[in-house]
């Protein structure tokens, strides 16, 4: 049975939806048609190991990869996990300072990482290999309601121009940012 579902992810080539069961600390894949799912990422409790999930919130489906990008909320860090793989790879957030609270992810075709840190009223950017970020957009521990900054920031994904849209949650809009 589901619990607190949060993040929802599609794979367009096989009709794959990947559903984050964050109550349950897993990641659950559906085929198209199929009303059981199958636990895919995480399943083994709550905790740190690498087969292990803590509060999955974000999920970004890469097709080139045949993987799930995974932020974890309450150990800050964000997993790769290749479908198939009994453990996942953490490649960002691994230290205590980088991430507060990572909710939703996603990937640019270079393979950079860009994460809602919600709690730090910020984007975070992670070059693809590197496991500490820099703030693309908002201040770290500033909120507010101009355009600089965010309120509680969830979901970020990226178009087909590398353009970044922010959910502002708090501030109730979604802000878009040109690639530069």
């Amino acid at each position: 049975m589901l619990s607190y579902i949060t993040g929802i992810a599609y794979d367009s080539q096989t009709n794959n939806l990947y559903i984050a069961d964050t109550g349950n600390n897993r990641v659950m894949q559906y085929q198209y048609g199929s009303s059981v799912g199958n636990v895919i990422a995480g399943g083994n409790g709550y905790g740190s190991n690498t087969s292990q999930l803590s509060m999955p919130y974000g999920l970004y489906f890469d097709t080139f990869s045949n993987s799930l990008i995974i932020s974890n909320n309450n150990l800050p860090r964000i997993v790769w996990w290749r479908v198939g793989d009994y453990n996942g790879t953490i490649v960002a957030g691994n230290d205590s300072t980088s991430l507060n609270g990572p909710f939703g992810v996603s990937l640019d075709p270079m393979g950079n990482i860009y994460v809602a840190d919600m709690p730090n009223h910020r984007i975070q950017f992670f070059l693809s290999g590197q496991f500490v970020g820099r703030t693309i957009a908002g201040i770290t521990g500033v909120n507010g309601t101009n355009a600089s900054v965010f309120n509680r920031p969830r979901w970020v994904t990226l178009d087909k121009q590398l353009n970044l849209y922010v959910c502002d949650t708090e501030n109730h809009r979604v802000q878009m940012f040109r690639r530069y």
